[in-house]
């Protein structure tokens, strides 16, 4: 079935959107990745589930932002609905062997849950001894455990949950020819489980994108005295460690450290961190919540402006926000893994504290409000950091690795 030409079969995670009037649209990241993808195959099919309704906040016009003819995208059924997935399973499975036909290399994002299309695609091409590779940006089964309620019915559930995908995971990993890891964190997870293993990057950004010298030696002279601005830009979701967020700034103001944070993202625990920052006498000159900002630009603005990020990450996945921040010369002070601490020893952009430890975090922060020298010197290496990680070499590289590694026979 193998086809003699440069063409690939993508799956993506984040799902599309079909409006009353037919249009499919997709977040603005995954038309940058599809984009990324056009300029190194010469025809990229991409397929995702798709949803009838209005879309997000930032959402864009798959056809309208200029994806072109050599982009097919295909949406499929939303499988997630078990009804939908008994109903359509087979039918599904038969199209998906069919567009595995029609490409030479095959790629699909895996989250692991049951109807997940990149474990439907998987289990296809495992069938059907189809080369393939799987994509992971973070370990779903990790996530499961820490977004479970704290009561013993939510802690089953969420036990059981992360049962489920650690077989799906694993099995996968096993099977796949090659396993895409984005991030050091992602692959020392999984290193020791997939049967080929590669560490990647997931990033869309251009080298304007990265703050210029004199916007970098402008900030670090101007944080030499005044109020620290402590950001940060993600989901308000528990693996992101909201309530760690919240207990640091808390203990901030407890101390006397004068700041102002922001919070930009929504999400589920946007209301509990809410509750929790008064309880904690937090007001909002010290912390705002922003909700979801959609504007890249305005996002941008906000790292620029950020003396810090301040980060809680509890589980194992490679978070762009804290390359988004050293583009924008804004250090970042948070917990460790792999991951965090690769993007640190860089350059030495930041100050990291075993993952967990609040009062490690509230020293750090402290320290660098009252050694503002310190501080300007993170500033300026933030700034020098993550030169390398474009969009254009991160995903020029993974498509070497896929065509070296699927261009093999099936062992």
């Amino acid at each position: 079935m193998a086809v003699p030409d440069d063409s690939l079969l993508l799956g993506f995670s984040a799902p599309l959107f079909r409006d009353p009037g037919g249009r499919l649209l997709a977040e603005r990241q995954t038309i940058l990745g599809l984009k990324a993808w056009r300029d190194n195959f010469s025809h990229v099919t991409a397929f995702s589930i798709c949803h009838d309704g209005p879309a997000p906040p930032g959402w864009q016009d798959v056809e309208a932002e200029g994806i072109g003819p050599e982009v097919e995208t295909v949406p499929l059924p939303n499988t997630y609905r078990f009804k939908t997935l008994m109903r359509q399973r087979r039918e599904l499975s038969e199209s998906m062997r069919v567009l595995m036909g029609k490409a030479r290399y095959r790629t699909f994002a895996y989250g692991g849950w049951i109807g997940d299309p990149g474990e439907i695609a998987a289990s296809v091409a495992r069938r059907n001894g189809l080369s393939h590779a799987i994509w992971f940006d973070r370990v779903e089964s990790q996530v499961a455990r820490t977004e479970a309620g704290a009561s013993l019915a939510a802690r089953t559930k969420g036990n059981l949950r992360a049962a489920v995908f650690t077989y799906h995971e694993n099995r996968a990993a096993r099977a796949a020819d090659l396993t895409l890891l984005h991030g050091a964190t992602v692959f020392d997870h999984f290193k020791g489980i997939a049967r080929n293993p590669h560490q990647v990057e997931d990033i869309h950004y251009t080298e304007s994108d990265h703050a210029p010298a004199d916007f970098i030696e402008r900030k670090a002279a101007e944080v030499a005295d005044g109020v620290l601005n402590i950001l940060y830009c993600g989901r308000a979701a528990a693996m992101k460690g909201p309530l760690d967020w919240i207990r640091t700034i808390a203990a901030l103001k407890e101390r006397g450290i004068s700041f102002r944070a922001r919070w930009l993202g929504d999400g589920e625990m946007l209301n509990e961190m809410r509750v929790a920052a008064a309880r904690a006498g937090l007001t909002g000159t010290d912390l705002t919540f922003e909700g979801f900002v959609s504007d890249p630009d305005k996002v941008r603005e906000a790292y620029r402006k950020a003396d810090l990020l301040l980060f809680c990450h509890l589980t194992d996945e490679s978070p762009r926000n804290l390359i988004e921040s050293l583009l924008s010369a804004t250090p970042i002070i948070g917990y460790r893994d792999p991951y965090s601490a690769g993007l640190v020893e860089e350059k030495g952009a930041g100050m990291l504290v075993r993952r967990g430890d609040v009062a490690g975090l509230v020293e750090a922060v402290a320290a660098l409000a009252t050694d503002r020298a310190r501080l300007a010197d993170l500033i300026r290496r933030a700034g020098a950091s993550a030169r390398h990680l474009t969009q254009a070499n991160v995903f020029r590289r993974r498509s070497e690795i896929i065509r070296s590694q699927l261009n093999q026979p099936r062992r």
